[in-house]
């Protein structure tokens, strides 16, 4: 018997071919994510079966949920390419070894997945202090250095969703949330993000963003330290080489920045405290 003829014989299994119906639709409708009762119309099932496959892929990680809308996650998206994140932790380590023997504080990578971001490695130098995080951890976002310069190439809504999650920000007009956008812009213009001792008493950190392919951020690398060493003056110091790194790790990743673009991998500006 061929195969062709031996696989019209096979019976499918009827919630596999509704699972890849809705993950081809969610495909059509890309980034912007499609509600439920659109990918219940795409696929002509009832919304109850929609939804309980939509929430098992989730539970999964292969389907992401904005309030009452649903993406493919980055989880499905990589499956049958190398791992963004392995790619990044490859390319990042000769950077960061580089950090650590020019300034000799500790160094961090972080990586994004899905809305949050994953503390994935550390390299500690002579002049580091304890820090609380550990890899695998999550990191908050808008408190971080190395969220905040993520937080910076995002969309505005994706920013406040980020922040009410991470319970920062209440509302549209909470003055926290417009603190921090306006600290964004910032962020923009300078190409890199400081935290002054927001995440733990006594550390600052200063971090830049990596770009995948797309422009997207996939993840980011700090320098931290106490803060009577790592003083602003040295942050500045510092900034330039983390960015000069990260821009040589998105190109790696495939990134290729527009002229004039502002994300982030233009001439450094003086960051001053707040």
């Amino acid at each position: 018997m061929s195969p062709t003829a031996r696989a019209r014989r096979v019976q499918p299994v009827r919630v596999l071919v509704k699972t890849f119906r809705i993950l081809e639709a969610l495909a059509r409708f890309g980034e912007q994510g499609a509600s439920l009762g659109q990918l219940s119309d795409a696929v002509g099932f009832p919304k109850p079966t929609v939804y309980r496959i939509l929430r098992t892929l989730e539970s999964l990680s292969y389907v992401a949920a904005d309030g009452r809308c649903y993406r493919l996650a980055d989880r499905l998206k990589e499956l049958g390419q190398p791992s963004t994140a392995a790619a990044v932790a490859r390319l990042a380590r000769p950077a960061m070894t580089r950090l650590l023997a020019a300034f000799e504080h500790t160094v961090n990578l972080a990586i994004v997945e899905d809305d949050q971001l994953v503390y994935k490695s550390m390299l500690e130098g002579l002049r580091s202090v304890r820090m609380q995080a550990i890899p695998g951890s999550y990191i908050p976002m808008t408190r971080s250095a190395l969220g905040k310069c993520i937080l910076a190439h995002l969309p505005r809504e994706q920013v406040e969703r980020i922040a009410y999650r991470e319970q920062y920000a209440s509302g549209a007009g909470d003055a926290r949330l417009k603190k921090l956008l306006a600290e964004l812009a910032r962020v923009r213009r300078l190409g890199y993000a400081i935290d002054d001792q927001e995440v733990e008493k006594g550390l600052r950190c200063v971090g830049c963003a990596i770009l995948g392919k797309n422009g997207r951020p996939v993840a980011s690398i700090s320098v931290s330290g106490s803060s009577s060493l790592l003083t602003f003056p040295e942050m500045r110091r510092i900034a330039p080489l983390i960015r000069q790194a990260c821009r040589e790790i998105s190109a790696a990743l495939g990134f290729e920045p527009p002229p004039e673009a502002s994300s982030g991998f233009g001439p450094p500006r003086r960051y001053t405290e707040s």
